[in-house]
């Protein structure tokens, strides 16, 4: 690894360097995870991978909530948020549901573990949208064009967790899907479209509902604490520094 690289490591705060090495891990533990689950083998090897999978989004989760206990992150700081972004998402939402109901297509097509695919799907935008593109922007401060390295470079660590379990004349299309839900995330600065659109596609819309009220849940919470935090007068004499 170049000085220069390390260097730009560096600048990142401890919570953002233990997230951006759990997203590149995932991405490397998917490629063989994901070839197993598709040609559907469950023997030893398979449950092994499944269980560290799972295992590095509940590291993930653990260290989001650790830094926005610690207050050095808000929640809207990944992606959860009710301003503008998040409100567009949720109008985006509501006429994607309206038009699914009057056309009679809005049918709950959940798979079996609806549940845990949708988690899995929520997890995905979680890390390789609102955690990879902010932190490679982070890294790419000074180059031009950073926004779009960052979301070219997180669109081909999510796609690498498909190289092998998908057929090769697929791959472009999964490239250029990562590359939309990257542009929305970017643009919207909530993950709620993206989560929705994969959600919804791997588990049905049931399991897209449940992941929009997850995402609504957390950034009501967000914004009921932070409007908490600046009404509440600062005890006197509390150090300023805190």
């Amino acid at each position: 690894m170049s000085p220069g690289i390390r260097n730009r490591i560096r600048r990142l705060a401890g919570c953002d360097r233990l997230l951006l090495l759990l997203t590149c891990g995932w991405a490397i533990l998917g490629i063989p995870g994901n070839y197993l689950h598709q040609r559907h083998r469950m023997d030893g090897t398979a449950l092994f991978l499944q269980l560290l999978t799972m295992i590095l989004w509940a590291a993930i989760a653990g260290v989001v909530a650790y830094s926005v206990i610690r207050r050095q992150r808000r929640p809207a700081d990944y992606g959860f948020s009710f301003q503008r972004g998040g409100l567009a998402s949720l109008a985006v939402l509501a006429v994607i549901h309206v038009y699914l109901v009057i056309s009679g297509k809005f049918v709950l097509s959940a798979t079996g573990n609806y549940l845990l695919s949708a988690l899995g799907a929520f997890m995905e935008e979680l890390a390789f949208r609102a955690i990879a593109i902010d932190k490679f922007i982070l890294l790419m401060d000074g180059i031009k064009n950073k926004a779009f390295w960052a979301i070219l470079a997180s669109s081909a660590l999510w796609s690498s967790l498909h190289i092998i379990s998908k057929p090769p004349a697929q791959l472009p299309g999964i490239f250029l899907g990562a590359l939309f839900l990257g542009y929305v995330y970017y643009k919207s600065r909530s993950i709620l479209l993206p989560a929705w659109i994969h959600s919804a596609g791997n588990a049905g819309y049931l399991g897209g509902i449940w992941i929009a009220a997850l995402y609504c849940l957390i950034s009501f919470a967000d914004c009921a604490i932070w409007s908490w935090n600046k009404q509440t007068p600062p005890v006197a004499g509390a150090s300023r520094n805190i």
